[in-house]
């Protein structure tokens, strides 16, 4: 998520994430066994005084931070106002809020680890970096905390995406896929189909934006194309979604003709269907949102976050006239959208491992993720959660995810991910910038990136 107005970060030397230096709260008594949740270990959070090797602290207490993306729902900041509520005078969590482009906060991040700060404490990481955020000895082992029982409340994804070399170093607290977004009131009104393919798309868009000039339509087809990591899903998209593979780690492949084809149309959308606006190259996936839910476009490529907030009322003016699907293909394929999604974690240099623990904990059980669902529409990583009909009544698509997650695709694994995306994000918005062919820009990449593993 982001906006094309959204400064280049800079980054100091210092903690990036700094806040008071305070001693150790002792919060879980002697004796208890690793691997318990904290949701167990409630009654001890409010009875113990001491933690072991720690010293007791009476000046208030312990003071931990979350650092992740800004939220436009208030579900993540009322999540955290809950928790502190529930442990008042043991832990209280302070909420760093982060850029809303996953490259900033990346960028962020791995300042911050790099200089060993110990702040923030839980960190609310992209699905592509634990690889290489465990391998750097930047995250803590989640395993005395979670034992093979707890990590069956998740879909195992979401259970093994932080999974490293046997270790757990994060869980993912919701799911995330690539969709195809549509006015549900205009493809009825011209006679179409949601459209599964990219011809079965553009001939829709253009009978809507003939026919819709003088009711707002501008623009048939809305996709990121900023220089961050959601235009490398979508041309992933595009490439799985008319049967290509780029390969695996050690040996990975980006220029061949499937590859090249499929960037060749983001570029076309923009410069030769006219269909996409010419902006595009600066537009992240909120700005897109923003035309969206101005009745500005009929199509939209998005994440999962964008159904709640065009379903507002108060903010979109396409309220109750959207619809989800499968992600574009060609005729005899299958649109896949690229996975995704956001894992918690803790510093590694964390002086509170333990108080960050029971945060993590807090956020991932069945009454808060609940809450997370009905209140941000986000796709809980826990099957009871999602499956619940009352939450099913108040947000739809959540029965047609069920399916679309099935035919989701993964990102390729590597414990050097920065490596892979950065040369192809600057490759890709060249072109939708028409500053280079699809076939020259893929090609000045493939050396940088086909050893990577």
């Amino acid at each position: 998520m982001g906006t094309n107005t959204d400064p280049q970060s800079t980054f100091p030397s210092t903690s990036l994430f700094s806040g008071s230096k305070l001693t150790r709260r002792t919060l879980l008594g002697n004796g208890v066994k690793a691997g318990l949740g904290a949701s167990m270990l409630s009654p001890l959070l409010a009875a113990c005084g001491e933690d072991s090797g720690s010293t007791p602290k009476a000046n208030g207490p312990v003071t931990i931070q979350y650092a992740a993306l800004s939220d436009q729902t208030g579900e993540q900041a009322a999540e955290i106002a809950r928790f502190n509520d529930l442990h008042k005078g043991k832990i209280k969590v302070e909420y760093q809020q982060l850029p809303p482009v996953a490259t900033d906060q990346y960028s962020k991040f791995v300042t911050s680890f790099r200089s060993q700060d110990a702040t923030p404490d839980v960190v609310h990481i992209d699905v592509t970096w634990p690889a290489q955020f465990a391998s750097s000895g930047w995250l803590e082992p989640l395993d005395r905390y979670a034992s093979a029982d707890y990590l069956k409340q998740f879909y195992p994804s979401a259970a093994e995406v932080a999974k490293i070399d046997g270790k757990i170093y994060g869980i993912q607290r919701y799911l995330d896929i690539g969709l195809l977004y549509y006015r549900t009131d205009l493809v009825q009104k011209y006679g179409g189909q949601v459209p599964q393919t990219r011809a079965e798309m553009e001939s829709l868009a253009a009978k809507i934006l003939a026919g819709e000039k003088n009711n707002g339509i501008q623009y048939g087809y809305l996709m990121p194309g900023k220089k961050i990591e959601a235009i490398v899903d979508e041309w992933l998209e595009l490439l799985w979604g008319a049967g290509g593979d780029i390969g695996k780690p050690g040996s990975l492949k980006v220029d061949d003709n499937t590859s090249i084809d499929a960037l060749q149309y983001l570029h076309d959308l923009i410069h030769t269907k006219k269909l996409s606006p010419t902006g595009t190259n600066t537009y992240a996936p909120n700005d897109i949102l923003n035309l969206f839910n101005n009745g500005q476009a009929p199509f939209m490529r998005n994440w999962t976050f964008a159904y709640a907030i065009a379903n507002a009322a108060k903010t979109s003016k396409v309220a109750g006239k959207v619809g989800i699907a499968p992600t574009l293909a060609l005729n005899g394929q299958k649109g896949q959208g690229c996975t995704g999604g956001w894992v918690l974690g803790i510093n590694a240099n964390s002086k509170y491992k333990d108080e960050s623990w029971a945060f993590i904990d807090f956020m991932l059980n069945k009454q808060t993720q609940s809450s997370l669902a009905q209140n941000a529409g986000l796709v809980s990583s826990r099957p009871d959660v999602l499956s619940d009909p009352e939450l099913q009544k108040k947000h739809p698509q959540f029965k047609d995810l069920a399916t679309i997650l099935n035919s989701g695709h993964n990102r390729p694994q590597l414990k050097t991910y920065n490596q892979f995306t950065t040369p192809l994000q600057a490759a890709i918005n060249g072109v939708l910038s028409n500053q280079q062919s699809p076939a020259d820009a893929l090609h000045g990449v493939q050396s940088q990136i086909a050893s990577l593993s």
